[in-house]
């Protein structure tokens, strides 16, 4: 007898629960409006660099918008790389934010990547570090 009271007093207070839960509202934005949606996208100018000058430089360019439209003015976007040197940070400016990669110039060849985030997006870039024909 006692088993069920207790089963009783558990299904009772269950039920108090979920209609408390039930009762509350719940707010969330929309995630599906294609104007919600944030994007990313990194380029590079020129698309390969000297290894053996540790002057030689690329431009990053990295592209960020929402939905259709560059994002606000002066978001930050944080770059790093695997090889050579780039620049930590930038903000955007109709959407564009623009980082320096520069080439370690230790004369090996290799692939570096880059790697870009702004707000909650991140992208990926891989560079070549080459050797320039003389």
């Amino acid at each position: 007898m006692r088993l069920f009271v207790l089963w009783g007093q558990r299904c009772v207070a269950m039920a108090i629960i979920a209609l408390w839960v039930g009762s509350c509202a719940f707010s969330v934005a929309p995630t599906s409006s294609s104007q919600s949606t944030l994007t990313l996208e990194l380029s590079a100018f020129p698309d390969r660099i000297s290894v053996e000058d540790s002057t030689a430089q690329a431009e990053i360019w990295a592209t960020v918008k929402q939905g259709n439209k560059p994002v606000r003015d002066s978001t930050v976007v944080v770059f790093a790389t695997t090889v050579g040197q780039i620049t930590a940070a930038t903000i955007t400016l109709d959407g564009l934010a623009v980082a320096l990669l520069t080439s370690p110039g230790d004369g090996r060849p290799r692939q570096a990547s880059i790697i870009a985030q702004a707000l909650t997006v991140r992208d990926t870039l891989d560079i070549n570090f080459i050797f320039v024909d003389q």
